[in-house]
């Protein structure tokens, strides 16, 4: 019996080492984290997500405070450095690393700051239909004149001065909440110059509204960075249908490929 239980043994032990090596991989492997927009929430990005899951990728798409499901935590006093360290957080408490960050629209923003703070965590930058903020830059700084007019008028007329109504840049849909107007005013402090390589993606629809942002902001940034920019023909919510979210599917395993 002492052989067998030997033979056992060793099998258990061989599995378990296995075990260890195949999860020391798959740590040293990319992931993605997804970083919504304004008004939006984790879910806004759950088609493409489950493309990528299926796909054989790791996914991380959580929500921002004050919207979504938490909604019950909008205040006031909700920044883009809320919003940052919701991510930050985000990463360091669940130990991830080798990070493709994504950020559509008010999200890159958001994610500069990320950047900033963790830029050792991310191997590469993706803005889907916005551009990353400089020091000292906000929100309206990056999306421009027309961005700011409607969402400061939104916030005086219908938000109690402190909210910008889910209609207001676009056609609302149920899951859209109202946005902290002091997240669009907050400037994003960059002190440690953290370069990672990215790349922007940009939209064709609405260019009245996203126009600046795209032919301006967005070009002058990637410019400065090295970074390469393409365009996808589509609204600004470019990863939330077919066939502009397959694009985006794309380019994020060619991405994840190259790395």
């Amino acid at each position: 019996m002492k052989p067998i239980k030997s033979i056992l043994l060793c099998l258990i032990t061989l599995c378990f080492s296995q075990l260890h090596i195949q999860a020391q991989e798959n740590s040293d492997k990319p992931i993605f984290i997804l970083v919504h927009g304004t008004f939006q929430w984790g879910g806004q990005w759950n088609l493409l997500k489950s493309d990528l899951v299926s796909k054989g990728y790791v996914v991380y798409n959580p929500t921002l405070t004050g919207l979504g499901e938490k909604n019950h935590l909008l205040s006031k006093e909700t920044g883009i450095s809320t919003h940052i360290n919701d991510i930050v957080n985000f990463i360091e408490w669940n130990n991830l690393d080798n990070i493709i960050l994504v950020a559509h629209s008010y999200g890159g923003p958001v994610i500069s700051g990320v950047v900033d703070k963790i830029g050792n965590k991310i191997k590469h930058q993706v803005y889907i239909d916005c551009a990353p903020a400089d020091h000292g830059e906000n929100t309206l700084d990056v999306f421009g004149p027309e961005v700011a007019r409607i969402s400061l008028e939104s916030a005086e007329k219908n938000g109690d001065g402190w909210l910008i109504t889910a209609d207001a840049l676009r056609e609302p849909i149920p899951t859209m909440s109202k946005h902290p107007l002091k997240s669009y005013l907050e400037r994003v402090e960059i002190v440690n110059d953290i370069k990672t390589d990215g790349t922007i993606i940009l939209a064709t629809e609405a260019m009245s509204i996203f126009g600046y942002m795209r032919t301006i902001s967005a070009p002058k940034k990637a410019q400065a960075r090295h970074w390469k920019i393409v365009t996808i023909e589509g609204p600004h919510t470019l990863q939330e249908q077919d066939p502009s979210r397959s694009e985006i599917s794309n380019i994020l395993v060619n991405i994840y490929k190259s790395i």
